[in-house]
C-alpha cells in the first residue's frame, strides 16, 4: 500500500484532541502531512524542512536513528520513507516548530509542556534534549543573521 494511505491514517489521528497540543501545532502537523502526500517529490518536502531548521543530514539521521546515507535516499527520492519515519518526522518538526515559537515570545521554554505534547504525539522523549538543542540553536543562528542584516542598512 502506498505510504500517502498511510499517512492518510496518521492525518485522521493527529486530527484527534490532545490534552496538550494547541490547535495551531496540530494544524501544523497536518500541513506538513499534507504537503508530503501531495509532493510528486516527497524527497524534496524532507530535504525543505531539514534546511528550515538548520539540521544536517547527519542530525536528521540522529533524530531519526537512521544514517545520514539513509536521510540522503530519502531526499533525492531513491528510497520510500516509510509510515513510521514519516509520522516521527512529522512529530519531530512540530516540536522544534513549537520550541521555536515558544523562544520567539520570548518565553522560559516550558519543557514538562514539550514532554507531553511528545507523549501524545508519538515522539520519543528520550530524544527531546537532542530536539530542543537542535531547535534553540537553529533559532539562534536566525535571529542573529536577521539581526546582522539589519545593522547593515
Amino acid at each position: 500500500m502506498p505510504y500517502n494511505i498511510y499517512l492518510g491514517t496518521y492525518l485522521k489521528t493527529i486530527l484527534k484532541s490532545h490534552l496538550y497540543t494547541p490547535d495551531w501545532l496540530t494544524s501544523y502537523e497536518r500541513d506538513i502531512a499534507g504537503e508530503i502526500i501531495l509532493s510528486k517529490e516527497p524527497g524534496d518536502v524532507l530535504r525543505e524542512y531539514r534546511t528550515r531548521y538548520g539540521m544536517s543530514q547527519e542530525e536528521l539521521g540522529e533524530l531519526m536513528e537512521l544514517r545520514r546515507e539513509s536521510i540522503s535516499r530519502l531526499e533525492n527520492g531513491s528510497v520510500t520513507p516509510t509510515f513510521g519515519f514519516m509520522k516521527s518526522f512529522i512529530s519531530a518538526v512540530a516540536l522544534i516548530e513549537a520550541i521555536r515559537v515558544e523562544r520567539a515570545q520570548n518565553k522560559e521554554i516550558n519543557v514538562h509542556l514539550l514532554e507531553n505534547i511528545a507523549r501524545e504525539s508519538g515522539f520519543s522523549i528520550e530524544k527531546l534534549p537532542f530536539l530542543l538543542k537542535l531547535a534553540v540553536e537553529s533559532y539562534d543562528k536566525k535571529l542573529n543573521k536577521i539581526r546582522k542584516s539589519l545593522k547593515v542598512k
